[in-house]
């Protein structure tokens, strides 16, 4: 019984250990070929250091304000939402980092299942692992979505900028940043031209945020 139990521990050690390995393949080369061009998606690559300090800041207040301590994962917050799923039955939502959002935004599917989120976690680790913080915050800001039009979704702060504002983002003002910070919550539900007073409500509390707390970027 003993030797069988060693066995079984063996193979599920050499199994997870075989997923890891072909999930950091599946991360570095998905990140290193850049390959989420889309002949439906307008984008416009940026650098971090081109994009304004408030937008970073707003983002990183709203969405990760341990962005730059965490190594992929909150552990605090995934706790929450375990504690939640399995002893109050609560769906799987919330807690995700920055990088957890940019692994499902580019390579995972939007269930919300227990399974897919472990995956979630256990791909952002890998990511932080090959990857530094800027990197991943440039590409989030790149590529996260937030405005669709007919079938032409646009995707970053730098496209979203140009298509609600007309302006490119280094001219925004704080009230436009923003405006862009509470559409990452949901496009749809604030769309501007559709509900207004929502998406201004939401800006709002994002600004007040930003008067009031530490600046997490210089």
């Amino acid at each position: 019984m003993k030797k069988w139990l060693m066995m079984f521990i063996l193979v599920g050690f050499i199994a997870f250990f075989s997923y890891l390995v072909y999930l950091n393949q599946y991360v570095k080369k998905s990140f290193s070929d850049n390959q989420f061009t889309n002949k439906q998606v307008t984008q416009i690559e940026y650098q971090l250091e081109d994009y304004p300090r408030e937008l970073i800041n707003m983002l990183l207040l709203v969405e990760d304000q341990s962005f730059y301590e965490h190594r992929g994962i909150d552990f605090k917050e995934i706790i929450r939402v375990v504690y939640g799923y399995i002893f109050e039955e609560k769906p799987i939502r919330g807690a995700s980092t920055i990088t957890q959002q940019l692994i499902k935004n580019t390579l995972l599917t939007r269930e919300k299942t227990f399974t897919r989120k472990i995956e979630e976690a256990l791909m952002a680790v890998l990511l932080e692992r090959e990857y530094d913080k800027n990197f991943i915050l440039e590409r989030y800001m790149n590529t996260v979505y937030l405005a669709q039009q007919g079938s032409v979704a646009f995707h970053g702060f730098a496209a979203a900028s140009n298509f609600y504002f007309d302006k490119k983002v280094e001219n925004l003002s704080l009230n436009e940043m923003a405006k862009l910070v509470a559409l990452l919550k949901g496009p749809s539900y604030y769309n501007p031209s559709r509900f207004p007073e929502r998406l201004n409500q939401r800006a709002e509390m994002i600004l007040l945020m930003n008067r009031k707390y530490k600046k997490i970027v210089q």
